[in-house]
């Protein structure tokens, strides 16, 4: 496969610029609210240790809400450029741009995984001040990290193209992207729910992508890492080929 780079680069430059120049609502915003989810839980539960992990609580929740901004940035960029773009009548203007498909498909991609890993970043440093900031896998949590951020950022191209306004867009964020998010164990082992509920859990995507992280960065998981892998992975690469298809056939684009 050969890459038109010029065009490719374009596409990248202006999905990252995008969001650079609002950078504190787009990177900072984010940090705000985190930062209070680590402060409380530092402060309220200080003591306290997380049944069959043996570590502290906010060591716990660290990686968790790495991935809960990571999540909702990655699908935050690629969303509104995708909305943006039909609302001012110019997503047209890609298709006809000379992109390969996939070529579309990854530059939209990127420029929502440049975003939600500088968000996780950040977090990550300031929640160095909570915890101290040791990762058991570093290179593990990198490729979750990015993983995660694929998987967002192609859905939120989905998003962006079956969405007619930006308030279907929120109906992704409100009704499905952050209940499952709150479902997936950030700020609970799985293995302490009662009953079915634990494995109510592994029905949700989310749950393999926290739980992985989790254990990229303490050294501990619910369930086996090489299983989230596998769930992660498959998930990227059947999103990314649903998308490109998606751009080939012009959906909700293309009357």
């Amino acid at each position: 496969m050969t890459i038109n780079t010029v065009t490719f680069y374009s596409l990248v430059k202006r999905e990252v610029s995008r969001f650079a120049k609002v950078a504190i609502q787009t990177i900072f915003a984010p940090l705000i609210s985190t930062g209070l989810y680590l402060i409380i839980f530092s402060y309220s539960f200080k003591s306290r240790e997380v049944v069959g992990y043996g570590i502290p609580y906010i060591n716990f929740i660290v990686p968790g809400l790495i991935m809960m901004s990571l999540i909702q940035n990655s699908f935050a960029n690629t969303s509104s450029s995708l909305i943006g773009a039909k609302y001012n009548g110019n997503i047209i203007d890609f298709l006809l741009a000379p992109f390969s498909y996939i070529e579309l498909t990854l530059g939209f991609m990127i420029g929502g995984i440049v975003r939600g890993m500088l968000v996780g970043s950040v977090i990550y440093l300031v929640s160095i001040l909570f915890y101290g900031g040791e990762v058991a896998h570093p290179l593990l949590a990198i490729l979750f990290a990015f993983m995660v951020s694929a998987i967002f950022s192609l859905l939120g191209i989905i998003a962006g193209l079956w969405a007619e306004k930006f308030d279907h867009v929120s109906i992704f964020s409100n009704f499905f992207i952050t209940p499952l998010t709150f479902l997936s164990g950030v700020f609970y082992s799985v293995k302490g729910l009662p009953g079915i509920w634990s494995k109510v859990s592994l029905f949700n995507p989310v749950f393999y992508m926290v739980d992985a992280t989790r254990y990229a960065f303490v050294g501990q998981s619910d369930i086996n890492p090489s299983v989230s892998g596998i769930i992660i992975g498959g998930l990227v690469i059947g999103l990314l080929l649903l998308v490109t298809y998606l751009f080939k056939i012009g959906y909700k684009v293309k009357s």
